[in-house]
Protein backbone atom coordinates (compact mmCIF):
# COMPACT_ATOMS: atom_id res chain seq x y z
CA UNK A 1 0.00 0.00 0.00
CA UNK A 2 1.32 3.39 -0.46
CA UNK A 3 1.64 4.83 2.88
CA UNK A 4 2.55 1.52 4.73
CA UNK A 5 5.68 1.16 6.31
CA UNK A 6 7.46 -1.85 8.07
CA UNK A 7 11.19 -2.48 9.76
CA UNK A 8 14.17 -4.13 7.86
CA UNK A 9 17.54 -5.24 9.60
CA UNK A 10 20.64 -2.50 9.19
CA UNK A 11 23.45 -4.42 10.84
CA UNK A 12 26.54 -4.55 9.08
CA UNK A 13 25.39 -2.60 5.78
CA UNK A 14 24.28 1.05 7.20
CA UNK A 15 24.84 3.62 3.85
CA UNK A 16 27.12 6.70 4.27
CA UNK A 17 24.61 9.78 3.63
CA UNK A 18 25.01 10.58 0.46
CA UNK A 19 26.82 7.74 -1.14
CA UNK A 20 25.41 4.44 -2.71
CA UNK A 21 25.73 1.15 -1.09
CA UNK A 22 25.21 -2.78 -2.96
CA UNK A 23 24.74 -6.25 -2.07
CA UNK A 24 22.61 -5.44 1.66
CA UNK A 25 20.22 -7.58 3.58
CA UNK A 26 17.75 -4.87 3.39
CA UNK A 27 17.62 -4.70 -0.40
CA UNK A 28 16.99 -7.92 -1.02
CA UNK A 29 13.58 -7.77 0.89
CA UNK A 30 12.44 -4.33 -0.74
CA UNK A 31 9.87 -4.45 -3.45
CA UNK A 32 10.24 -2.24 -6.72
CA UNK A 33 9.09 1.21 -5.55
CA UNK A 34 9.73 1.01 -1.99
CA UNK A 35 11.93 3.49 -0.25
CA UNK A 36 13.92 2.60 2.81
CA UNK A 37 15.10 5.05 5.35
CA UNK A 38 18.33 5.74 7.47
CA UNK A 39 18.60 7.72 10.47
CA UNK A 40 21.41 8.88 12.32
CA UNK A 41 22.65 11.01 15.40
CA UNK A 42 24.62 14.18 13.81
CA UNK A 43 27.14 14.66 16.29
CA UNK A 44 27.98 10.91 16.80
CA UNK A 45 26.84 9.75 13.35
CA UNK A 46 25.41 6.75 15.20
CA UNK A 47 22.37 4.73 13.49
CA UNK A 48 18.63 5.63 15.17
CA UNK A 49 15.86 3.78 16.28
CA UNK A 50 12.73 4.96 14.09
CA UNK A 51 12.01 6.64 17.46
CA UNK A 52 15.10 8.34 17.67
CA UNK A 53 16.80 6.39 20.59
CA UNK A 54 19.81 4.28 20.24
CA UNK A 55 19.69 0.88 19.48
CA UNK A 56 21.17 -1.54 22.70
CA UNK A 57 21.72 -4.32 20.40
CA UNK A 58 21.86 -5.54 16.74
CA UNK A 59 17.86 -6.57 16.62
CA UNK A 60 17.45 -3.05 17.09
CA UNK A 61 19.46 -1.53 13.99
CA UNK A 62 16.74 -1.19 11.78
CA UNK A 63 15.76 0.81 8.97
CA UNK A 64 12.42 1.78 8.18
CA UNK A 65 11.02 0.96 4.52
CA UNK A 66 8.20 3.37 2.75
CA UNK A 67 5.90 2.15 0.12
CA UNK A 68 6.65 5.54 -1.53
CA UNK A 69 9.27 8.62 -1.89
CA UNK A 70 6.18 10.97 -0.36
CA UNK A 71 5.40 8.98 3.11
CA UNK A 72 9.32 8.09 3.34
CA UNK A 73 10.38 12.75 2.51
CA UNK A 74 7.29 13.67 4.78
CA UNK A 75 8.85 11.38 8.17
CA UNK A 76 12.03 12.34 7.42
CA UNK A 77 10.73 15.74 7.76
CA UNK A 78 9.09 15.26 10.80
CA UNK A 79 12.29 13.95 12.43
CA UNK A 80 14.18 16.43 11.38
CA UNK A 81 11.65 19.23 12.98
CA UNK A 82 11.08 17.03 16.35
CA UNK A 83 14.44 16.07 16.68
CA UNK A 84 17.11 18.72 15.04
CA UNK A 85 19.91 16.80 15.18
CA UNK A 86 18.91 14.12 13.58
CA UNK A 87 19.95 12.95 9.57
CA UNK A 88 17.85 11.10 7.59
CA UNK A 89 18.89 9.06 4.65
CA UNK A 90 16.75 8.05 1.43
CA UNK A 91 17.64 5.31 -0.19
CA UNK A 92 15.65 2.70 -3.44
CA UNK A 93 15.90 -1.12 -3.64
CA UNK A 94 19.16 -0.93 -6.33
CA UNK A 95 20.82 0.91 -2.85
CA UNK A 96 21.09 4.78 -4.99
CA UNK A 97 21.00 7.33 -2.15
CA UNK A 98 17.91 9.56 -3.09
CA UNK A 99 18.24 12.75 -0.66
CA UNK A 100 19.61 13.20 2.78
CA UNK A 101 17.19 15.69 5.61
CA UNK A 102 19.43 17.47 8.20
CA UNK A 103 19.64 21.11 9.45
CA UNK A 104 21.23 22.67 6.80
CA UNK A 105 17.62 21.38 4.76
CA UNK A 106 17.24 18.90 1.81
CA UNK A 107 20.17 17.82 -0.33
CA UNK A 108 19.29 15.36 -3.48
CA UNK A 109 20.46 13.11 -5.52
CA UNK A 110 19.74 15.72 -8.96
CA UNK A 111 18.67 18.82 -7.83
CA UNK A 112 18.47 20.01 -10.98
CA UNK A 113 15.91 17.44 -11.71
CA UNK A 114 13.59 18.84 -9.22
CA UNK A 115 13.91 22.25 -10.41
CA UNK A 116 13.02 20.72 -13.49
CA UNK A 117 9.87 19.39 -12.02
CA UNK A 118 8.74 22.05 -10.51
CA UNK A 119 9.27 24.40 -13.47
CA UNK A 120 7.59 22.14 -15.55
CA UNK A 121 4.18 21.64 -13.02
CA UNK A 122 3.02 25.07 -14.11
CA UNK A 123 2.24 24.65 -17.95
CA UNK A 124 1.06 21.44 -17.17
CA UNK A 125 -1.25 22.57 -14.53
CA UNK A 126 -2.42 25.35 -17.22
CA UNK A 127 -2.85 22.40 -19.69
CA UNK A 128 -4.76 20.47 -16.92
CA UNK A 129 -7.14 23.21 -15.83
CA UNK A 130 -7.52 24.02 -19.24
CA UNK A 131 -8.42 21.04 -20.44
CA UNK A 132 -11.27 20.50 -17.71
CA UNK A 133 -12.87 23.74 -17.99
CA UNK A 134 -13.44 22.69 -22.13
CA UNK A 135 -14.54 19.23 -21.09
CA UNK A 136 -16.98 21.02 -18.29
CA UNK A 137 -18.00 23.40 -21.04
CA UNK A 138 -18.80 20.46 -23.02
CA UNK A 139 -20.84 18.79 -20.92
CA UNK A 140 -22.91 21.59 -19.75
CA UNK A 141 -23.73 22.04 -23.84
CA UNK A 142 -24.67 18.54 -23.41
CA UNK A 143 -27.06 18.24 -20.84
CA UNK A 144 -27.92 21.99 -19.98
CA UNK A 145 -28.19 23.20 -23.61
CA UNK A 146 -25.47 25.75 -22.87
CA UNK A 147 -22.92 27.29 -25.72
CA UNK A 148 -19.83 25.21 -26.08
CA UNK A 149 -16.30 27.18 -25.42
CA UNK A 150 -15.08 27.01 -29.73
CA UNK A 151 -11.46 27.62 -29.38
CA UNK A 152 -11.35 28.57 -33.35
CA UNK A 153 -13.53 31.32 -32.78
CA UNK A 154 -11.77 32.88 -30.02
CA UNK A 155 -9.47 35.94 -29.40
CA UNK A 156 -6.18 36.30 -28.12
CA UNK A 157 -7.54 37.79 -25.14
CA UNK A 158 -10.04 35.00 -24.33
CA UNK A 159 -7.88 32.45 -25.03
CA UNK A 160 -4.89 34.22 -22.16
CA UNK A 161 -8.10 34.26 -20.40
CA UNK A 162 -9.23 31.09 -21.05
CA UNK A 163 -5.52 29.90 -19.81
CA UNK A 164 -5.17 31.87 -17.04
CA UNK A 165 -8.34 30.05 -15.54
CA UNK A 166 -7.15 27.09 -16.22
CA UNK A 167 -3.82 28.07 -14.30
CA UNK A 168 -5.75 28.72 -11.46
CA UNK A 169 -8.34 25.63 -11.86
CA UNK A 170 -4.96 23.33 -12.47
CA UNK A 171 -3.70 24.69 -9.16
CA UNK A 172 -6.56 24.30 -7.06
CA UNK A 173 -6.72 20.78 -8.35
CA UNK A 174 -2.97 20.34 -6.82
CA UNK A 175 -3.95 22.09 -3.70
CA UNK A 176 -7.10 19.82 -3.13
CA UNK A 177 -4.97 16.53 -4.53
CA UNK A 178 -2.08 17.77 -1.50
CA UNK A 179 -4.80 18.44 0.88
CA UNK A 180 -6.17 14.94 0.64
CA UNK A 181 -3.05 13.34 0.20
CA UNK A 182 -2.49 14.33 3.29
CA UNK A 183 -5.56 13.72 4.78
CA UNK A 184 -4.75 10.07 3.79
CA UNK A 185 -1.15 10.03 6.22
CA UNK A 186 -3.29 11.32 8.95
CA UNK A 187 -6.35 8.86 8.45
CA UNK A 188 -3.72 5.53 8.02
CA UNK A 189 -1.58 6.88 11.03
CA UNK A 190 -4.74 6.94 13.87
CA UNK A 191 -4.30 3.60 14.30
CA UNK A 192 -0.59 3.73 16.00
CA UNK A 193 -1.70 6.64 17.92
CA UNK A 194 -5.06 4.73 19.17
CA UNK A 195 -5.40 3.19 22.74
CA UNK A 196 -4.99 -0.27 23.88
CA UNK A 197 -7.89 -2.90 23.36
CA UNK A 198 -9.55 -0.20 20.74
CA UNK A 199 -10.86 -1.43 17.35
CA UNK A 200 -8.55 0.74 15.83
CA UNK A 201 -5.42 -0.62 17.61
CA UNK A 202 -6.87 -4.21 16.80
CA UNK A 203 -6.98 -3.14 13.31
CA UNK A 204 -2.77 -1.58 13.47
CA UNK A 205 -2.26 -5.33 14.38
CA UNK A 206 -3.65 -6.63 11.56
CA UNK A 207 -1.84 -4.52 9.09
CA UNK A 208 1.66 -4.73 10.77
CA UNK A 209 1.05 -8.91 10.86
CA UNK A 210 0.80 -8.42 6.82
CA UNK A 211 4.23 -6.56 6.50
CA UNK A 212 5.58 -8.29 9.83
CA UNK A 213 9.37 -9.23 9.33
CA UNK A 214 10.61 -9.92 12.91
CA UNK A 215 11.89 -12.91 11.97
CA UNK A 216 14.88 -11.19 9.79
CA UNK A 217 15.63 -9.02 12.92
CA UNK A 218 16.97 -11.78 14.70
CA UNK A 219 20.17 -13.49 14.02
CA UNK A 220 19.77 -16.87 11.40
CA UNK A 221 22.91 -17.86 13.16
CA UNK A 222 25.21 -16.96 16.26
CA UNK A 223 28.61 -17.60 17.56
CA UNK A 224 29.95 -17.85 21.05
CA UNK A 225 32.86 -16.37 21.86
CA UNK A 226 34.84 -17.40 25.54
CA UNK A 227 33.84 -14.01 28.17
CA UNK A 228 34.01 -12.82 31.49
CA UNK A 229 30.93 -10.87 32.40
CA UNK A 230 29.67 -8.56 34.90
CA UNK A 231 26.11 -9.04 35.00
CA UNK A 232 23.25 -6.71 35.18
CA UNK A 233 22.18 -7.86 39.33
CA UNK A 234 25.51 -9.60 40.63
CA UNK A 235 24.00 -10.79 44.01
CA UNK A 236 21.14 -12.95 41.59
CA UNK A 237 24.18 -14.23 39.39
CA UNK A 238 25.36 -15.70 42.64
CA UNK A 239 22.38 -16.32 44.21
CA UNK A 240 21.44 -18.79 41.08
CA UNK A 241 25.02 -20.10 40.47
CA UNK A 242 25.12 -21.23 44.29
CA UNK A 243 21.95 -23.04 43.64
CA UNK A 244 22.91 -24.57 40.66
CA UNK A 245 26.62 -26.30 42.40
CA UNK A 246 24.26 -27.22 45.42
CA UNK A 247 21.83 -29.52 42.84
CA UNK A 248 24.98 -30.88 41.63
CA UNK A 249 25.28 -28.73 38.25
CA UNK A 250 29.08 -28.27 37.12
CA UNK A 251 29.82 -24.94 35.25
CA UNK A 252 30.82 -24.97 31.50
CA UNK A 253 31.62 -21.51 30.87
CA UNK A 254 30.59 -17.62 29.80
CA UNK A 255 29.75 -16.77 26.30
CA UNK A 256 29.25 -13.66 24.36
CA UNK A 257 27.20 -13.49 21.33
CA UNK A 258 28.34 -11.27 18.83
CA UNK A 259 25.16 -11.55 17.09
CA UNK A 260 23.34 -10.23 20.02
CA UNK A 261 25.62 -8.43 22.15
CA UNK A 262 24.21 -10.86 24.72
CA UNK A 263 26.04 -13.78 26.93
CA UNK A 264 25.28 -16.92 27.86
CA UNK A 265 26.56 -19.12 31.09
CA UNK A 266 26.39 -22.64 30.81
CA UNK A 267 26.00 -25.47 33.09
CA UNK A 268 25.86 -28.83 33.01
CA UNK A 269 23.72 -31.85 35.00
CA UNK A 270 24.79 -34.51 32.54
CA UNK A 271 23.45 -37.38 34.51
CA UNK A 272 19.93 -35.93 34.82
CA UNK A 273 19.77 -34.83 30.78
CA UNK A 274 19.93 -30.84 32.31
CA UNK A 275 21.61 -28.03 31.02
CA UNK A 276 20.96 -24.42 32.82
CA UNK A 277 21.94 -21.44 30.89
CA UNK A 278 22.11 -17.77 32.55
CA UNK A 279 21.33 -15.72 30.00
CA UNK A 280 21.59 -11.49 29.51
CA UNK A 281 20.68 -9.19 26.75
CA UNK A 282 21.59 -5.29 26.60
CA UNK A 283 18.75 -4.00 28.79
CA UNK A 284 16.33 -6.97 28.52
CA UNK A 285 17.63 -8.22 32.03
CA UNK A 286 18.64 -11.63 32.89
CA UNK A 287 16.92 -14.50 33.88
CA UNK A 288 18.09 -18.21 34.41
CA UNK A 289 16.35 -21.06 32.01
CA UNK A 290 17.14 -24.98 32.67
CA UNK A 291 16.07 -27.27 29.81
CA UNK A 292 16.06 -30.84 28.67
CA UNK A 293 16.92 -31.35 25.19
CA UNK A 294 15.46 -34.55 23.01
CA UNK A 295 17.41 -36.92 20.72
CA UNK A 296 14.72 -35.86 18.00
CA UNK A 297 15.44 -32.01 17.94
CA UNK A 298 12.71 -30.96 20.89
CA UNK A 299 13.27 -30.12 24.14
CA UNK A 300 11.60 -28.41 27.32
CA UNK A 301 12.90 -25.45 29.55
CA UNK A 302 11.44 -23.90 32.44
CA UNK A 303 12.96 -20.01 32.90
CA UNK A 304 12.45 -17.34 35.74
CA UNK A 305 11.35 -14.85 33.26
CA UNK A 306 7.84 -12.86 31.45
CA UNK A 307 7.47 -14.85 28.08
CA UNK A 308 8.18 -12.66 25.13
CA UNK A 309 4.28 -12.60 23.70
CA UNK A 310 5.00 -14.50 20.49
CA UNK A 311 3.66 -18.15 20.16
CA UNK A 312 6.19 -21.15 21.25
CA UNK A 313 7.73 -23.74 18.55
CA UNK A 314 6.19 -26.59 18.61
CA UNK A 315 8.59 -28.71 19.28
CA UNK A 316 10.40 -26.05 22.02
CA UNK A 317 7.99 -25.88 24.91
CA UNK A 318 9.07 -23.03 27.57
CA UNK A 319 7.25 -22.57 30.84
CA UNK A 320 7.99 -18.91 32.48
CA UNK A 321 7.69 -18.76 35.85
CA UNK A 322 7.94 -14.93 35.83
CA UNK A 323 10.30 -12.85 37.63
CA UNK A 324 9.99 -13.83 41.36
CA UNK A 325 10.56 -17.75 40.80
CA UNK A 326 14.05 -19.08 42.49
CA UNK A 327 16.65 -20.91 40.96
CA UNK A 328 15.31 -24.34 43.14
CA UNK A 329 11.82 -23.28 41.38
CA UNK A 330 13.04 -23.48 38.04
CA UNK A 331 15.43 -26.91 38.31
CA UNK A 332 12.42 -28.42 40.11
CA UNK A 333 9.97 -27.51 37.50
CA UNK A 334 12.54 -28.54 34.93
CA UNK A 335 13.45 -31.99 36.26
CA UNK A 336 9.56 -32.91 37.51
CA UNK A 337 7.60 -31.50 34.73
CA UNK A 338 9.41 -32.29 31.82
CA UNK A 339 8.00 -34.69 29.05
CA UNK A 340 8.82 -38.35 28.25
CA UNK A 341 10.80 -38.99 25.48
CA UNK A 342 14.61 -40.27 24.48
CA UNK A 343 16.89 -37.39 26.07
CA UNK A 344 20.07 -36.23 25.05
CA UNK A 345 22.90 -36.15 27.47
CA UNK A 346 24.58 -32.35 27.37
CA UNK A 347 28.38 -32.91 27.23
CA UNK A 348 31.43 -30.77 26.95
CA UNK A 349 31.77 -31.78 23.36
CA UNK A 350 28.22 -31.15 22.14
CA UNK A 351 26.83 -28.49 24.22
CA UNK A 352 28.07 -25.37 21.98
CA UNK A 353 27.22 -27.02 18.69
CA UNK A 354 23.52 -27.99 19.75
CA UNK A 355 22.73 -24.72 21.59
CA UNK A 356 23.58 -23.19 17.85
CA UNK A 357 21.38 -25.92 16.10
CA UNK A 358 18.39 -25.30 18.67
CA UNK A 359 19.20 -21.28 17.91
CA UNK A 360 18.84 -21.69 14.37
CA UNK A 361 16.11 -24.21 14.41
CA UNK A 362 13.73 -21.53 16.22
CA UNK A 363 14.83 -18.65 13.70
CA UNK A 364 13.66 -20.38 10.91
CA UNK A 365 10.50 -21.55 12.70
CA UNK A 366 10.23 -17.90 13.38
CA UNK A 367 10.56 -16.72 9.84
CA UNK A 368 8.89 -19.22 7.59
CA UNK A 369 5.50 -19.00 10.09
CA UNK A 370 5.74 -14.83 10.29
CA UNK A 371 4.17 -12.88 13.08
CA UNK A 372 0.16 -13.03 14.23
CA UNK A 373 -1.67 -10.07 14.94
CA UNK A 374 -2.43 -12.27 18.61
CA UNK A 375 1.04 -12.00 19.07
CA UNK A 376 1.44 -8.52 18.03
CA UNK A 377 -1.44 -7.29 20.16
CA UNK A 378 0.21 -9.20 23.64
CA UNK A 379 3.87 -7.93 22.61
CA UNK A 380 2.43 -4.53 22.51
CA UNK A 381 0.69 -4.81 25.72
CA UNK A 382 3.67 -6.11 27.61
CA UNK A 383 6.09 -2.80 26.39
CA UNK A 384 7.46 -1.54 28.83
CA UNK A 385 6.92 -3.83 31.39
CA UNK A 386 10.05 -5.46 33.36
CA UNK A 387 10.58 -9.10 31.81
CA UNK A 388 13.48 -10.32 33.53
CA UNK A 389 15.42 -9.33 36.64
CA UNK A 390 17.52 -5.99 36.04
CA UNK A 391 15.35 -4.82 33.55
CA UNK A 392 17.04 -1.70 32.23
CA UNK A 393 20.13 -2.53 33.13
CA UNK A 394 23.37 -3.48 30.93
CA UNK A 395 25.85 -6.07 32.40
CA UNK A 396 29.57 -5.47 30.38
CA UNK A 397 31.40 -8.37 28.33
CA UNK A 398 35.03 -8.72 28.01
CA UNK A 399 35.91 -11.32 25.18
CA UNK A 400 38.53 -13.89 26.80
CA UNK A 401 41.79 -13.74 24.64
Amino acid sequence: MFFFSRLLPATGALPKPGEDITGTVWQQHMRSGEVALFSYDERTGQLLKPKGDLPRMPAEEVCMIFGSLYTARLSAKNKRMVRPYTVSALYDKRGRWLATFSREGESRRNPGVGLAWILLQFPLLALYGTLAILGMSALAARYLGTEPIRLGKMSQQELSGLLAGGMLLGGLGRLLFEWARWRLVLWHGKPAKAPLGSPKREKLYRRIAKTSTSGLMVPLDVTLVPAEVEWPVPEKYTEWTEALAANGFEHFGQFSTPETKGVVDFWLKSEKYLTAALATLPGQGMWLTVFTRYEDGSSYAVANKIGTGLDQHPDRKVLYLGLLASAENVIEEALTKRPEGVKRRPTPENLLDDYKKGWRMQVEWLRARGTTPEEIKRIDEMRGRPKAVGFGKTGTITPIQ
